[in-house]
């Protein structure tokens, strides 16, 4: 397999920033091996050194992985981020499916219990999704942002995506809700926070420490 091959091979992340970083790589190599070639070096020669001076594979891969893996949690936080802020519109306030499905609330301690929690797990979970969108963003202008953050703010994201929705269905249970509203509930709300949760264990593919063969054991002319 070729260099680009391999290092094309060990990358995870958005397509479009993994395309540019790998174009970024081959023209590096093509200016450097044409450099070396017009210094009197064979073809074949100047493209092994040109790539053994730009780095082993793995070492490349693992420099390139924190910039993917940030852009991934990007990516991941705010699509968290929009599916989350309809949310109070569709079944609070606005639309208000949960009024117009179910019938009245359990005037019970432990239902307020869920209520609250599910004010201040959604709220916090709301912060939280822009805070990891800023931080993301521009936070590489003031503070180090690489794969660590990226897996913070995906792990974030799989327990927002999982606790709103969990919270949701026994408030829906007690409530006594018409078939229809788990239907809405389904559409609206668990299948878009699903879609968040697979991008974010793809930004957690992406933050992974990347291991390629020694490079003794790659073969080079």
């Amino acid at each position: 397999m070729s260099y680009l091959g391999e290092l094309d091979a060990a990358l995870t992340g958005p397509r479009r920033l993994k395309r540019d970083l790998l174009q970024e790589a081959a023209d590096h190599l093509d200016d450097a091996t044409e450099a070396l070639v017009e210094a009197g070096h064979a073809p074949s020669e100047a493209r092994a050194r040109a790539e053994s001076d730009f780095g082993p594979v793995a070492e490349v891969a693992d420099a390139y992985a924190g910039t993917l893996a940030v852009a991934s949690a990007r990516r991941t936080v705010g699509l968290l981020l929009f599916v989350l802020s309809f949310q109070p519109f569709l079944w609070d306030k606005g639309v208000n499916f949960g009024k117009m499905f179910s019938k009245e609330s359990p005037d019970t301690w432990w239902y307020a219990v869920l209520d609250l929690s599910m004010e201040i797990g959604g709220g916090i979970a709301l912060f939280g999704a822009a805070l990891a969108l800023v931080v993301t963003g521009l936070g590489g202008r003031w503070f180090p942002v690489g794969r660590r953050t990226a897996r913070a703010a995906a792990f974030f994201t799989v327990a927002a995506a999982v606790f709103v929705p969990l919270n949701a269905s026994v408030m829906l249970v007690s409530d006594g809700v018409q078939p229809q509203l788990w239907g809405l509930a389904a559409l609206l709300m668990v299948m878009p926070l699903a879609i968040t949760v697979v991008s974010a264990w793809g930004t957690i593919a992406s933050a992974r420490t990347v291991v390629s063969e020694p490079e003794a054991v790659r073969q080079q002319v």
